[in-house]
């Protein structure tokens, strides 16, 4: 059977951390490369790095998915296109009825995914996007969210053409070798262990949170938005609004600000992440408010116990929704 060997140095250098530099990422590069067929001399499955590019732009006219194509990317990196590995209503009508945007992946396609892509439950995952790219920690919440070890899923601070500017590795050269979500066989045996999404609640249940806040405003589930501009045309009622854009630093959307800066964000916004209430977290499509939940667990709440969720369909469902609750801001 497989043993798990558990080096020092990688452990050391990336374990249990979220955010990694780019420094730490090109160490990790060539540490990884000592393990690539998986195996030591002795038989030991040895720990990897796999770099995911997560590159992907909410608007304007650039295509993650080619940019990675055509390259630069980090050697021996691999692509995760969120719009692809989810519940689409194309490939799952049944759970997607609604045509819901990247709504996340059932169990089934992101192991497949994983298999496809040589991802095994024991890698550390360093997810990183191109300068531009804001929204990386939605990957990071999809592997958590799905079951990967949370203390080997990271995020890189900084851009890819940081990472190459500081001299890490890249392939220049064209790939096809991307996963596609309908070529894949999701009715076989997987090497990699998910499970169903976890960390999310659905539209009943942000309803239940509202009747929760009328009964009693003290113990309700709290509902952050970190929506931009868009936030003051319509929300969830008594949602507190705590912008995404102010999670990341003014001049790199792919550098989380420090941890006294993201606790006076929440703190200027009357939030104790420290709470025993739920948290609930929504949107404009399930996006940005993984920029929420990787924020308040960079400042020491727990994340993992259930009491933090997002709420995945956001106000693409609750805004369409004739028959739900919304309010504005003046």
């Amino acid at each position: 059977g497989r043993q798990e060997f558990k080096n020092d140095t990688l452990s050391s250098l990336l374990g249990g951390r979220n955010l990694i530099s780019i420094e730490d990422c090109i160490k990790a590069s060539k540490f990884s490369k000592k393990g690539d067929d998986g195996d030591n001399d002795d038989g030991v499955i040895a720990e990897r790095v796999v770099f995911i590019d997560a590159s992907w732009y909410h608007r304007g006219g650039r295509d993650g998915r080619q940019e990675f194509k055509n390259g630069p990317r980090i050697k021996g990196a691999k692509y995760i296109d969120m719009d692809d590995i989810a519940t689409t209503k194309e490939l799952f009508p049944n759970l997607n009825p609604k045509g819901l945007p990247h709504m996340l992946p059932p169990k089934e396609l992101f192991a497949a995914t994983m298999d496809a892509l040589s991802i095994t439950n024991n890698d550390h995952i360093i997810i990183y996007g191109k300068g531009g790219c804001i929204f990386t920690p939605r990957t990071w919440f999809l592997f958590r969210s799905l079951g990967h070890d949370p203390s080997k899923v990271h995020l890189m601070q900084g851009s890819l053409e940081d990472y190459i500017k500081e001299g890490g590795d890249a392939d220049y050269e064209h790939t096809d070798d991307l996963v596609e979500a309908k070529t894949l066989d999701l009715d076989g045996e997987f090497s990699y262990k998910a499970r169903d999404a976890m960390f999310v609640v659905d539209m009943d249940g942000m309803k239940e949170a509202l009747e929760d806040e009328e009964k009693d405003p003290l113990t309700s589930p709290l509902i952050l938005d970190p929506r931009g501009t868009t936030f003051a045309n319509g929300h969830i009622p008594g949602a507190i609004h705590v912008r995404y854009a102010s999670i990341h630093k003014p001049d790199d959307t792919l550098q989380i600000k420090s941890r006294e800066e993201l606790e006076e964000i929440f703190q200027t916004a009357g939030v104790d992440v420290q709470t025993d209430r739920q948290i609930l977290c929504t949107c404009g499509t399930g996006v940005s408010v993984c920029h929420l939940v990787l924020a308040l667990e960079e400042c020491g709440r727990n994340v993992m116990d259930g009491k933090t969720l997002i709420y995945d369909g956001s106000w693409a469902e609750w805004g369409f929704d004739p028959d739900t609750p919304k309010a504005v801001s003046k």
